[in-house]
């Protein structure tokens, strides 16, 4: 029974990981520098993920976003906004300034109660 599991898990993985190839996108391969950034992003999303000092609502946007986006796409968008907007000063090395934008790109939006008074 276990040799008929093991072949069974043996050919799903074959045939799952066969259609993810041929089901790879043909644009061209990233930069260096994309890939630096995307992963810098990623250890941004990861590490909110994983602390309790980011709210639930934030982690649950995150996490519906990269489960229907690719952490390229996620990346790219946000280099869109980072472009289109040169007068803003957007610090790259800090975390959080990128978690903000990333959960702006998201949709995520700060609920009414939590925002800060205005003068």
């Amino acid at each position: 029974m276990r040799k008929v599991k093991k072949l069974l898990l043996a050919g799903l993985m074959s045939v799952s990981c066969a259609g993810m190839a041929s089901a790879a996108p043909s644009a061209s391969a990233p930069t260096k520098e994309q890939l630096q950034t995307a992963a810098l992003r990623f250890k941004v999303m990861y590490s909110a993920m994983a602390t309790d000092k980011v709210p639930a609502p934030l982690k649950e946007a995150l996490f519906a976003c990269v489960y229907s986006h690719s952490v390229a796409e996620i990346s790219n968008k946000m280099d869109q906004v980072i472009a289109s907007n040169p007068k803003a000063k957007f610090d790259a090395s800090s975390p959080d300034q990128q978690l903000a934008l990333m959960a702006a790109v998201c949709g995520y939006r700060q609920p009414e109660s939590a925002a800060p008074a205005k003068k």
